[in-house]
Order: structure tokens, then sequence, then C-alpha cells
């Protein structure tokens, strides 16, 4: 039908993910600027390995989409519908919510004063990157993946996954079969097998 958009308009932007104290409170103060309203929820359950959502829609085609990853919890949002849709909404939303970006996050990794903070700082990068454009990102993954301290090497596993772990196979297959620390070779094989 003419002036129906084809589901190859449909368009997604990068994660972005917000600064600690930054809400879901915040997104939908967002959306309600927007004047729209939520259209569904789903609550995060890490046991499952749920995914929490929150989505709102407008009269127009683009969404907005606040989630916390089952894991850790940590709230991002993304925009979807036809690019310049999505675009616009994008770039309403980065005025109007604290995120981090991806060099931001970069930089966290490398300052990070500890392994914990690093491991964290990681999984945020993770969740920020996968753009084909993010080597700097890449880089830092690839660094972790081997990082001396097995906390950072597990969130490592679990900033791959959400960044696009196929870059990162040899090494995951390697951890897997070899890494000093049980929970990490069980997240490489179960990441492995999640690939299949």
């Amino acid at each position: 039908m003419p002036g129906m958009p084809s589901s190859s308009d449909q368009y997604q932007t990068p994660r972005r993910v917000l600064r600690p104290g930054t809400t879901v409170e915040d997104v939908d103060a967002f959306a309600q600027l927007l004047r729209w309203p939520v259209a569904e929820v789903t609550e995060r359950d890490r046991a499952a390995g749920t995914d929490g959502r929150v989505t709102w829609r407008g009269d127009g085609p683009a969404a907005l989409h606040y989630l916390e990853d089952a894991m850790f919890g940590i709230g991002h949002y993304v925009v979807s519908g036809p690019r310049a849709a999505a675009e616009d909404t994008a770039a309403q939303a980065a005025e109007a919510l604290d995120a981090f970006t991806v060099k931001e996050l970069c930089a966290a990794v490398d300052e990070a004063p500890d392994a914990r903070a690093r491991g964290q700082a990681t999984v945020w990068l993770g969740l920020a990157a996968g753009g084909d454009d993010d080597a700097d990102a890449r880089s830092r993954l690839a660094v972790a993946l081997t990082d001396r301290e097995a906390l950072v090497r597990y969130a490592a596993l679990f900033a791959v996954a959400y960044a696009g772990a196929a870059p990162f196979a040899a090494t995951i297959r390697k951890m897997a079969e070899g890494d000093p620390e049980p929970r990490v070779r069980d997240r490489a094989a179960e990441l492995l097998r999640d690939a299949r």
C-alpha cells in the first residue's frame, strides 16, 4: 500500500546506557512530555533471564523502549521505528535523559580504580557498544576478556554477549576450555552454546 512503512523502514537506535540515578521514572517523564502512553510492560526476572522492558508509543510510528538487562538490572533505552522518526526521537531523548556516551564508557574502563569498577564499566560498555564503528569499545572488550582478574573476565563475557560475541569467538572458546576460574569457564561455554 502506498504510504505504509515497510519492514525495511524499521530501525533501532544504538542502546544508550543511563547513568546511575537516572531511572525508568525519568524515561517515563520524557515520554509524558511527548504525550506517549505506556504500551507494554515486562517485569525483569533475573532467575528466568527475562529483561525488564517498558515501551511507550505515540500516534506516530516510533516507539521508546526502556530496558533493564536480566542479570545486572542496568537501565538503558532505545528508540525504534522508521529511521527519521527514531533518530528524531532519539535526539530529543539524548537532550532529556542522562546517558553515557561510548567514549565516556571507554574512559571509565581505562580509569577504573579496581577490578569491581572495571567489571562494571565493561558491562556498561558492552551494552552501549555494538555498532560496526565501535572499534574503541571492541578493543577494550577484547582486553577485558583476558584481564588478570576473574571478576572482570566474567563481566566481559556478559558485555560481549550484549555487544555481539562473534568477533570474540576464538577467545571465548579458549576461556571455555581453560580459564582457571570455574564460573568464567561455565559462562564462556554457555555463550558458545547460545551462539549455535
